[in-house]
């Protein structure tokens, strides 16, 4: 590969890393996309994370953090972490020691989008709440304390 090409692919590595933080295997996958080859790839992602640029666990605390922000229970964060390049185990140990309270935020997230009303809900609009939380990755018991606490309101 020609020195031309690599001081581009190093650049282009640096200007995402401005942007946003990625994992090593998001940047790599970002890299081959660009026509790196997969020695160069790993060369550079070493070369990143050794100047500290490139670190899998500050991008895993951000991504944790940007789907807190969005509203999203475990199951879905855990499912997005998966697409994203974030390790599993990595994500369950970081929940665990932010103490993560998914009952308020499935009431945050349930108030944002219905707002506060005391009307009874029929079954079918009942329903629709219930799938649009499970969408947004709550378990029922979560969700159920979502609709309770909208009710002592």
């Amino acid at each position: 590969m020609e020195s031309k090409e690599k001081q581009k692919l190093k650049n282009y590595a640096i200007w995402l890393l401005s942007r946003q933080e990625y994992s090593r295997k998001m940047l790599g996958d970002k890299l081959l996309l660009k026509g790196a080859s997969a020695e160069y790839a790993d060369e550079l992602i070493e070369w990143l994370s050794d100047l500290g640029y490139v670190d899998d666990a500050r991008h895993c605390e951000s991504f944790l953090n940007r789907q807190l922000a969005k509203g999203l229970g475990e199951k879905r964060i855990l499912m997005e972490a998966s697409k994203k390049g974030v390790e599993r185990t990595q994500l369950l140990q970081l929940i665990e020691e932010k103490e993560v309270d998914w009952y308020d935020i499935a009431q945050h997230t349930y108030e944002k989008k219905y707002g506060c009303s005391n009307d009874k809900l029929d079954y079918q609009e009942k329903s629709k709440r219930v799938r649009y939380m499970m969408y947004r990755g709550f378990s029922f018991d979560q969700i159920d304390f979502a609709i309770q606490a909208q009710n002592d309101h």
